[in-house]
């Protein structure tokens, strides 16, 4: 691997909207997870509106527009949400600039380092705050080291822990809120002259991965969606038994992602530690679009490594915006009966790959094994078999031509007993 560094409501364009036995091991995959039937509590109709925009001197950032939109209402009056917004320099191309949304992770905050990244490669961006605070400290282009987590008048909720909200009235939980502000910062962007409405990507960070996650069943504007680490299959909670039927109707991505119709890049490391790769995995696997994978061998957790270590972010989105080259992709690999060979197709250039394999049992940080592949034509098959006692596997390629040394992953496949 290389060291380098998305329902049609009304008039609006929402859309509503292994092989089973491992030859020499014997143990076959489990059950594919039940979807639980959405339910949406979000006002569409409402989000798709241009939200108004208060000005500000607060936080300003070198280069930077920043200022305050509306987000949902809280407890009766529409909250604040600041937000860092700009655009390449120069003459824009013609329909206007291609544009992407910036979702940060929990402890994140608007960060104009963020919106500059996208910036050189040739895209507008919005990076805002999505827990009702002004951005703080000296990281990421935050300029005057204010102090972290500070509120204003006009905030909504902050996220607690792991959905330690839920026994509050769904729009005064932190990712009912969440989730608006993402779709209204597109519906701000639309509203841009500069901006190509038709070319606008959404990416977000750990807790912003999951975010966006939900969003890309949910607002079909977005043109690609980007979740770096976080997904759904959120398996930490405290929550009764009647609560978390009623989040994972309503808030995991589980249930939205099937509705996704956007091509979606699933960025994570191999041991990330607060989004296992199994889990990251199913969410991709769950998305009713196609997703492409980028696992790399050591990602660390946290902002800027989202943006500043992974180039292959860039190229997908180019691939998607401009024209250019896509990326490869590796379909969902299995075992072929005739051979006892894991086989997996592919598109694109890959100059190399092997299956990555593992025999530990309860996922945790699992480290993964390898058998070489051999490239024919358009498959990838392995050298040797599975050994027994496999409990999950996955193709790990390296790209060619254009796409050189990217980090190119199938999904996982887990096995049971």
């Amino acid at each position: 691997m290389s060291g380098r560094r998305t329902v049609l409501v009304g008039g609006l364009l929402f859309v509503g909207l292994m092989m089973t036995v491992c030859a020499d091991s014997a143990r076959a995959e489990p059950k594919r997870w039940q979807q639980a039937k959405r339910v949406m509590p979000w006002d569409l109709r409402a989000l798709a509106k241009t939200p108004p925009i208060h000005e500000t001197t607060e936080r300003p950032a070198n280069g930077m527009r920043s200022f305050f939109y509306e987000g949902a209402d809280y407890k009766g009056k529409p909250t604040w949400v600041f937000a860092y917004y700009a655009a390449p320099g120069g003459k824009a191309p013609a329909g206007g600039w291609p544009a992407v949304v910036c979702a940060h992770g929990g402890g994140g905050s608007a960060f104009p380092a963020w919106v500059r990244s996208w910036n050189k490669k040739g895209y507008a961006a919005i990076s805002m705050d999505l827990e009702g605070h002004l951005p703080g400290g000296n990281h990421f282009g935050v300029q005057g080291n204010h102090p972290l987590n500070q509120g204003h008048k006009n905030a909504g909720p902050k996220r607690i822990s792991w959905f330690g909200d839920i026994a509050l009235p769904d729009a005064e939980q932190w990712f009912y809120h969440a989730v608006a502000d993402v779709i209204r910062a597109n519906s701000l962007l639309r509203s841009f002259p500069e901006i190509n409405k038709n070319k606008i990507g959404l990416t977000g960070i750990s807790w912003g991965g999951t975010t966006v996650s939900t969003v890309a069943g949910i607002d079909s504007r977005f043109i690609f969606v980007i979740p770096v680490y976080g997904g759904g299959y959120i398996h930490k909670h405290d929550m009764t038994p009647d609560q978390y039927r009623e989040y994972l109707r309503k808030w995991d991505p589980s249930a939205h992602l099937p509705y996704a119709k956007m091509p979606i890049l699933w960025v994570s490391g191999f041991n990330e530690p607060v989004f296992p790769l199994n889990l990251f995995s199913k969410s991709a696997e769950t998305a009713g679009s196609t997703s492409f994978l980028c696992i790399r061998p050591f990602l660390p957790h946290g902002h800027g490594f989202g943006w500043e270590e992974v180039w292959e972010i860039g190229g997908f989105a180019n691939g998607i915006v401009i024209g250019k080259a896509p990326m490869p992709r590796v379909g969902r690999p299995q075992v072929d009966r005739r051979d006892g060979l894991v086989h997996a197709k592919f598109t694109g250039e890959l100059k190399s790959a092997v299956v990555g394999f593992t025999t530990a049992g309860k996922w945790q940080n699992k480290t993964l094994n390898s058998i070489p592949c051999r490239i024919v034509k358009s498959e990838l098959i392995a050298n040797k078999p599975l050994p027994k006692g496999t409990t999950a596997y996955m193709i790990n390629a390296r790209a060619a031509g254009v796409w050189n040394d990217g980090c190119i992953d199938s999904l996982l496949v887990e096995l049971q007993p």
